[in-house]
């Protein structure tokens, strides 16, 4: 049986990785750790300053006594279109012929600027059609990730897209119904990815410019503090600190951007709904760092009159406690979602 690939998640802020085993009782968590990446590396998904990202790998897998070298990385934000489309029902090189025309129409990127791949989602509808999904990814930033995964040493098995990661994520941890349509939020540091997923497959996806700087900054110009402190500050008050550690005026920050965040969040939602395809959506699913608010998650839930679970990709696979805080890990549980999605890959898998 393969082995899975080493979930690498490249954030903004952070490195997530998680790597998993397959036994006959299911998935063991292998290892896992989290490493920051300093201010300015990472702009809007492009790696601006190799150097100090692949510094972060090394030490990472070095503090953390990594072993295996296949990778599987991720690439978002712009860089990233996700689009579901209806071709006529084709197949072999009729159907090849289809896709390359679909891209055309529907990638605003030059062709020869992205990598494309495609998955038929629905083979036949009653009316003798397909649905397919199509996936294009910038070369430029996809190599940018490539290059830092093997100069710190590993080999880049499997380049997904960050979107589906997650949805894998939440499709292994929670399930996703083939009656309901969901929608799946990834709040990062510096943006949110929403994507909504119709009968079990992706159906549309968008990034807003909102995640937990905007928390950070908020603080900052409220208490009039260094952002260092503002950061500290937000970590404390997402952790329920006591109220001689962290001001309460930051509890009300944090409700407060939690309430313009859920609001920025609902008009994507409301969006994608008037879609006929969509119909009612069912829930919200909440990943990344930004998701340790505990406040983001009751605006989302107010706002969108829905049910909001904070994805723990965790929950049925088996750790050791002789090895592993699990109580640091169900905390951090939602910023490593992503990295959970890239751990499930395996080398030789269709990227």
């Amino acid at each position: 049986m393969a082995r899975h690939c080493i979930g690498l998640d490249i954030g903004t802020g952070a490195i997530k990785l998680v790597q998993l085993r397959s036994t006959r009782k299911g998935l063991v968590l292998q290892n896992y750790g989290v490493e920051p990446v300093p201010r300015g590396a990472i702009v809007d998904g492009n790696v601006i300053a190799p150097g100090p990202v692949v510094d972060a790998v090394r030490n990472l897998a070095k503090r953390i006594h990594l072993r295996g070298k296949d990778a599987a990385v991720a690439v978002g934000r712009n860089a990233v279109i996700i689009k579901r489309v209806t071709t006529p029902h084709l197949e072999g090189a009729a159907l090849e012929e289809q896709i390359e025309w679909e891209i055309r129409q529907n990638i605003p990127f030059n062709r020869d600027e992205v990598t494309c791949d495609y998955a038929v989602l629905v083979e036949r509808t009653p009316q003798e059609q397909m649905e397919v999904l199509l996936v294009a990814a910038k070369n430029e930033v996809a190599s940018q990730y490539v290059q830092v995964v093997r100069e710190a040493g590993l080999n880049p098995a499997v380049v997904d897209a960050s979107a589906l990661a997650l949805t894998n994520a939440v499709e292994a941890s929670s399930g996703l119904s083939q009656q309901e349509s969901v929608a799946i939020i990834l709040s990062g540091s510096t943006h949110s990815t929403i994507s909504i997923v119709v009968k079990g497959v992706p159906a549309f996806h968008r990034e807003v410019s909102v995640g937990g700087n905007t928390y950070t900054e908020a603080i900052a110009q409220r208490l009039a503090v260094s952002e260092e402190n503002a950061e500290a500050y937000k970590v404390g008050g997402a952790a329920a600190a006591a109220p001689d550690v962290v001001p309460q005026e930051v509890h009300r920050v944090l409700a407060q951007v939690s309430e313009q965040i859920a609001a920025e969040y609902q008009r994507t939602l409301d969006f994608f709904m008037s879609d006929a395809l969509v119909g009612n959506l069912s829930r919200v699913y909440l990943a990344g760092g930004t998701a340790l608010v505990p406040q983001l998650a009751k605006a989302i839930q107010v706002r969108s009159r829905l049910p909001v679970e904070i994805v723990d990709p965790f929950v049925h696979v088996a750790a050791d406690p002789r090895r592993f805080d699990l109580e640091y890990l169900r905390v951090h549980a939602p910023m490593l979602a992503v990295a959970f999605g890239l751990a499930l890959r395996r080398p030789g898998d269709s990227e």
